[in-house]
């Protein structure tokens, strides 16, 4: 992010590219974490709320946990007890041949995108230490527990710093889409007015809405697209910190 920090620094849209798989190798943390699934995206509770081992790996904007407990790893249960035990310290010979055996033989790990994830500590839960939560997309909610509180303070902030980071990214590649294509966007006369659809923070719907802009310091109102009169306020932004577009899977969208 730092030597993108020139709006010089890239001539195109399509140079972007390489930032984003940049971002997207880049491992910002991993290690052992327990994980006990609460809510689902929708707010109901998970059936299956038993806390789980996983060995987990923070790469660009995605979780990936690989199980375990799966019954494929019992010829090497005692290696991996002693990396979850913290007897085996991270990045040794003997954690990389272990971590090795587990991503060899649980070849469908499971992943969870973080990129408008939040993250918050918790502390004690129950009888449990170091735990923290992560939302990933609508109400959903996992807790997850660190081997220590200083492995829990590290992950949250790591988490947060790849949040970041993509955050910089996608308001660069906005940047340089705006300057390349649109270069008449911010300075042109335009509507106040815009039919969108709005995915509201804790839901995964998508809601046809009305989205009005205010002249002066950027204030945004939602209402629904009915000819009632006055249309139903849905939801308003009063002060908005960011706005960017989000990098698409193929830039040909």
């Amino acid at each position: 992010v730092k030597q993108m920090s020139s709006a010089s620094a890239l001539t195109s849209v399509a140079d972007t590219t390489a930032c984003f798989d940049t971002f997207r190798q880049k491992l910002y943390i991993r290690g052992v974490l327990g994980k006990k699934n609460d809510r689902a995206a929708d707010g109901r509770p998970y059936s299956m709320r038993k806390w789980t081992r996983w060995y987990v790996e923070l790469r660009g904007p995605v979780l990936v946990f690989w199980n375990l407990l799966d019954t494929q790893l019992s010829a090497y249960l005692e290696d991996i007890t002693a990396i979850v035990d913290g007897r085996v310290r991270l990045g040794s010979p003997e954690f990389e041949r272990t971590v090795g055996h587990i991503k060899n033989i649980v070849l469908k790990p499971n992943f969870i995108n973080i990129t408008d994830a939040a993250c918050s500590i918790v502390g004690k839960l129950k009888k449990r230490d170091s735990v923290w939560t992560l939302h990933s997309s609508g109400a959903n909610r996992f807790f997850m527990q660190a081997v220590d509180d200083r492995a829990m303070n590290e992950w949250v902030r790591a988490l947060r710093l790849a949040c970041f980071e993509a955050a910089k990214l996608y308001e660069y590649y906005t940047a340089s889409l705006l300057a390349e294509r649109y270069p008449a966007t911010l300075l042109a006369q335009r509507p106040t007015e815009y039919h969108v659809q709005v995915r509201f923070a804790g839901t995964n719907d998508w809601v046809p809405c009305l989205m009005a802009l205010a002249s002066g310091p950027m204030q945004i109102s939602f209402c629904s697209e009915d000819d009632a009169s006055p249309r139903v306020l849905l939801a308003s932004i009063k002060t908005a910190r960011a706005a960017y577009c989000i990098y698409p899977d193929n830039l040909d969208l």
